[in-house]
């Protein structure tokens, strides 16, 4: 993640979606944003519908990448393994830090306080260690098993499952409130429900499309519904044990939802 959270790029009217995008790259990513002189740059909170689109460039970059090793003929796991090192190149592993926090806190602590105390600290344990190892193979692997199809389709299905898994992260933080007052969630504000309404409907858009155009129209929509459930499991048993929401609940809730939208074409395109 890049340190705060406001570019000086902005500009009011019409190139305020743009300035949004800038906003949610900053965020997101570690990738450079360009500045443009401002007047009222746009907060980050109104900017989260960019969420997704953010996601689709990271996406879709990984899923170059992924295509690249294969025309190398490098082995299908190998092939997963660089396309993930691609994209947490370029997001500084920001939501897999987020599900090795998770794991640690909620695997390690026996109160709320402990929990996030220990989601706090830097150093990772046993129970993030193991749960990113597990997640990371699992979509390495499942990235490997997309590698069947053109690269068109593949880039285009990793796109949406990037776009769609952090238009997810949006409606957790509308729906959820946050366990600290003063954590990354809470600071960066909560959206509208328009805010919301719109993330997901470009994340479905991107994901809904391109498995419905790729794979079967039951593909898209099972992976979109699949996304949704993850999501939703991860929110329930963090509500259980922190009673609410965090950035790193965040985080683990994009890493589970892009997997299990994953496994959903994964199989979709193991029974064509």
């Amino acid at each position: 993640m890049s340190d705060g959270f406001e570019p000086r790029s902005a500009h009011r009217g019409r190139f305020r979606p743009f300035a949004s995008f800038l906003m949610a790259l900053r965020f997101l990513t570690r990738m450079p944003v360009p500045f443009v002189r401002t007047v009222d740059p746009p907060p980050l909170k109104d900017s989260m519908y960019m969420f997704p689109v953010v996601g689709a460039v990271v996406g879709a970059i990984a899923g170059l990448a992924l295509v690249l090793a294969d025309l190398a003929r490098l082995p299908e796991l190998f092939c997963g393994l660089f396309a993930l090192a691609i994209a947490a190149m370029i997001t500084g592993a920001f939501h897999e830090d987020g599900l090795a926090d998770v794991a640690d806190g909620f695997g390690g602590g026996n109160t709320r306080e402990e929990r996030l105390e220990i989601m706090k600290d830097s150093r990772i344990g046993a129970f993030g260690t193991l749960t990113l190892i597990i997640t990371i193979l699992a979509r390495a692997s499942l990235l490997g098993a997309l590698l069947v199809l053109k690269p068109g389709a593949i880039i285009l299905l990793v796109a949406g499952a990037a776009a769609f898994s952090r238009a997810l992260m949006v409606d957790l933080l509308w729906a959820t409130r946050p366990a600290r007052a003063n954590g990354l969630s809470a600071m960066a504000g909560q959206p509208t429900r328009n805010t919301t309404l719109l993330a997901l409907g470009i994340g479905g858009l991107f994901a809904g499309v391109g498995g419905s155009l790729v794979l079967t129209p039951e593909a898209g929509v099972l992976a979109l519904v699949a996304g949704g459930l993850a999501l939703a499991m991860v929110r329930g048993l963090a509500m259980k044990k922190i009673g609410g929401q965090t950035g790193d609940v965040c985080g683990a809730g994009q890493i589970m939802a892009e997997t299990a939208m994953l496994a959903v074409y994964a199989a979709a395109v193991a029974f064509r």
